[in-house]
C-alpha cells in the first residue's frame, strides 16, 4: 500500500484516484509505451510530480490572476487548478499541435490556447509568434525545459509575458540523479539520450529529450532571462509507480528493491541533489527591456569571450 506522506499528498491521492481523464489523456496501449505507465491517465503517471506543483503554487502565488501554461498537453494542469484554487482565473495554453477536440476541452473549462513555437533554433522549427499575453502572475514550465534544443528564446517570452513579481514554475529532470550516476559508474552508460531517440531522427510538434540539467545551469538561465530562483527542491518522480487497486486505492512499488535499493535509499537520504527530479520556482525581478540591455551578449572575439568567462569565475 501507499506509504505514509504527509495530508497534503493524501489529499492529492484521492483526487488522483477519482480523477476523470481526457479521452487523449490515457498513456496508449502500444509498444512504444513502459508497461508501468500503460492504461493510466497523467495524473497517476505523474502524481508526485503534480502535487509537488500544485504546493508550490500554493505557497508562492496562491493568489494568481492569471497563468500561462507552456507546453501543457495533455491539459491536466488546467483541471488541477480549477479543482484546488477557488479564485477566477484566466487560463492560457502555449505551444504546438493544438487539434480542433483540444481547443474545445480547454475552452469547455474557461481556457485558450496560442500556436506558437517554444524553440526557434530547433532545426525544424515552426514559426513563432509573439505572446498574446502582458502581466501574467503565474507561469508554468513542467517538464518542458529538457525538450529545447535553447531555453533562452522561451524564458524570453515568459518573462515578456509576466507582470515584475510574478512566479515561474518549473519541473525538469535532474542530470546529477542517482539512477545516471549508478548507470554510468556500473556500466558505462551516457545519460545523453541517444541518436535514434532525439530530433536528428523525430521533428515532429513533440520533441524529445534535448539535454537536462542541474541546479546551477537553470539558475543560470533563469538569471540570464530576469528571473531570481525563490525555492528549489530535488524529488523522487516515482513515475509510473502508482496504481488504482480494484477498490479503487491508491497503490505504490517500489521500483528498485534488493541491494540497489539500499544503496540507493542511502545514497538519497545524505545527498538530495541524487534524486530524479527538480522543482524550481522563480520570480521575475527586472523590466525584461533592463536584462536584455544588461545581460552578456555572444561575440565571435575570443578575448572578450575570456573575460567574460573569468567574470563569471568559469
Amino acid at each position: 500500500m501507499m506509504e505514509a506522506r504527509q495530508p497534503a499528498f493524501d489529499s492529492f491521492a484521492r483526487y488522483a484516484a477519482g480523477y476523470q481523464p481526457f479521452p487523449w489523456e490515457n498513456a496508449d496501449e502500444d509498444a512504444a509505451q513502459a508497461a508501468d505507465v500503460k492504461g493510466k491517465h497523467s495524473v497517476l503517471v505523474s502524481l508526485v510530480r503534480f502535487w509537488n506543483v500544485v504546493a508550490a503554487i500554493k505557497q508562492h502565488c496562491p493568489d494568481f490572476r492569471s497563468v500561462v501554461d507552456v507546453g501543457p498537453y495533455p491539459g491536466t494542469m488546467i483541471k488541477v487548478l480549477r479543482h484546488f484554487f477557488p479564485q477566477n482565473f484566466s487560463y492560457l495554453g502555449v505551444g504546438l499541435g493544438f487539434s480542433p477536440d483540444y481547443r474545445d476541452a480547454m475552452a469547455g473549462l474557461g481556457g485558450e490556447c496560442f500556436e506558437t513555437e517554444l524553440d526557434p533554433d530547433f532545426v525544424a522549427a515552426s514559426e513563432a509568434r509573439e505572446w498574446p499575453v502582458r502581466g501574467a502572475d503565474c507561469v508554468l514550465l513542467l517538464d518542458v525545459i529538457e525538450h529545447l534544443t535553447n531555453p533562452t528564446p522561451c524564458l524570453d517570452a515568459i518573462s515578456r509575458s509576466m507582470q515584475t513579481g510574478g512566479k515561474l514554475v518549473i519541473t525538469t529532470d535532474n542530470v546529477t540523479s542517482f539512477a545516471y550516476v549508478y548507470q554510468m559508474a556500473r556500466r558505462g552508460i551516457s545519460p545523453n539520450i541517444h541518436p535514434l531517440r532525439s530530433s536528428m531522427f523525430y521533428r515532429g510538434d513533440w520533441r524529445p529529450h534535448f539535454r537536462e540539467f542541474s541546479r546551477d545551469e537553470l539558475a543560470f538561465y533563469l538569471e540570464y532571462s530576469g528571473f531570481a530562483v525563490v525555492e528549489h527542491r530535488y524529488f523522487d518522480r516515482e513515475q509510473g509507480d502508482y496504481s488504482l487497486d480494484q477498490a479503487g486505492q491508491i497503490t505504490r512499488r517500489r521500483r528498485y528493491t534488493g541491494l540497489r535499493g539500499m544503496i540507493q535509499r542511502i545514497a538519497l537520504s545524505v545527498a538530495p541533489h541524487l534524486r530524479d527530479h527538480q522543482i524550481v520556482v522563480a520570480e521575475k525581478k527586472r523590466d525584461f527591456a533592463d536584462v536584455v540591455r544588461e545581460r552578456p551578449q555572444p561575440t565571435t572575439s575570443k578575448s572578450e569571450w575570456l573575460t567574460m568567462r573569468a567574470q563569471a569565475g568559469l
